[in-house]
């Protein structure tokens, strides 16, 4: 194409090539980035999980081998998981939903803690 003097700008042709470029770019990228934030999620669970796991032993240490929320324990698993003793830096919160307004561990967890013979 001929350009008529004094005209400036980019042919669409140029700007095509520049959006696709930038579109292959972002199909290359994106997949990569979020596989990060999951993978970096389900470590910040695993850390959790296991905190609460030990947390849980050093309670049933103190407390005649009782779980917390078992009959007779001082705690219920809420009060147990908000306990500055067993968790300094606070309660344990799902990666997945951004602070504050984070979920606790409660009602996917507690069932499963203790285990009674």
């Amino acid at each position: 194409m001929s350009r008529v003097s004094g005209e400036h700008g980019f042919t669409f042709m140029e700007v095509l090539a520049v959006v696709l470029l930038l579109g292959i770019l972002a199909l290359i990228a994106l997949p990569n980035y979020f596989g990060a934030a999951t993978g970096t999620q389900n470590a910040v669970r695993s850390s959790n999980v296991s905190a609460i796991n030990t947390a849980v032993s050093l309670f049933q240490y103190r407390n005649n081998g009782l779980c917390p929320g078992q009959g007779g324990a001082p705690e219920t698993f809420a009060q147990f998981l908000a306990d500055t003793t067993y968790f300094p830096d606070g309660q344990p919160l799902d990666p997945t939903v951004n602070p504050p307004a984070s979920t606790p561990f409660i009602t996917n967890y507690s069932t499963t803690t203790c285990r009674t013979n």
